[in-house]
């Protein structure tokens, strides 16, 4: 019984020791389109009412956070992209963008998905400042996906390392 509990033992250590894996995470789970992305260690996620998909860092490191969402809305086809981001910055409060910019995000099978990326300020909270950066990629004719980057002052360097990876992994499935 000794000889068989010191093995598990020590692959339990080295398992311990290793670091920690990426998540795969595929949102939403089901539907003819979707965000890929993997989620570092120590990043949870929480959905919200609309039905999209918060990416959070570790406690320690909250100066920035990911939102995906998948907005569908009849009323908007055929609107600009300008008019698309307008609509979905309405529920944080983003009331203008003060920059625009081409946007895009690579589709698992390599095409690529254009946009545009809008800028705008969200309405301060308990004294913090935030900045979101909404990414507004058409997939249909009332099918948007949106990508937001929401940021405050006193991210770190390594905040920014795991952040940029996870926006670099992002990928959307789908035509």
């Amino acid at each position: 019984m000794r000889r068989r509990v010191l093995p598990m033992l020590l692959l339990a250590t080295i398992a311990a020791a290793l670091p920690a894996q990426a998540a795969q995470l595929r949102f939403p789970k089901y539907g003819r389109y979707a965000f890929l992305v993997e989620l570092p260690k120590g990043w949870r996620t929480k959905a919200d009412a609309k039905g999209g998909l918060l990416l959070i860092p570790p406690a320690d490191n909250q100066h920035a956070m990911v939102y995906l969402g998948l907005l569908v809305d009849e009323s908007l086809r055929g609107k600009p992209l300008e008019a698309v981001a307008a609509a979905a910055a309405k529920s944080a409060g983003v009331e203008g963008f003060d920059k625009q910019e081409p946007a895009r995000i690579t589709a698992q099978n390599g095409a690529v998905h254009r946009g545009a990326a809008f800028y705008g300020k969200i309405p301060e909270k308990r004294g913090l400042a935030r900045r979101a950066k909404i990414v507004i990629i058409p997939l249909a004719p009332s099918t948007w996906a949106q990508a937001w980057t929401v940021s405050q002052s006193g991210i770190s360097p390594p905040e920014y390392k795991a952040l940029d990876a996870v926006l670099n992994s992002l990928t959307l499935a789908g035509d």
